[in-house]
């Protein structure tokens, strides 16, 4: 979810002072919810356009996995759908807690069985 690096030389960024020895940590989980790249960042939204998100990384730091991931995540989609086409939450999520990954540990759907 982050990592944290030391600063070698003086530089402003986003008109903060950072000084060389300063700690600086990137927290991933906020460059998807930059109020002044979306609007309305904090709405999870599947058709956002344009969607220049940063979930697989950019440049050289770019996943190697990330087409194999959205096709897993496509078919796994596409399954559960057509064998649970009436699926929903049947309660809250229940997140892990921690600072190095992210995820649910918990959601309760509801379905008719087949």
């Amino acid at each position: 979810m982050y990592f944290r690096r030391t600063a070698e030389r003086d530089v402003e960024l986003g008109g903060q002072a950072i000084r060389a020895g300063d700690k600086v940590v990137l927290w991933y989980v906020s460059a998807n919810r930059d109020e002044v790249a979306f609007p309305s960042a904090d709405r999870f939204d599947v058709g956002r356009t344009p969607n220049e998100h940063l979930s697989f990384g950019f440049g050289a730091h770019f996943c190697l996995g990330a087409a194999l991931a959205r096709l897993e995540v496509q078919i796994l989609l596409e399954e559960l759908l057509r064998r649970l086409p009436d699926v929903a939450p049947a309660g809250p999520a229940v997140r892990m807690r921690g600072n190095h990954i992210a995820g649910i540990k918990r959601l309760p759907v509801r379905f008719t069985p087949a």
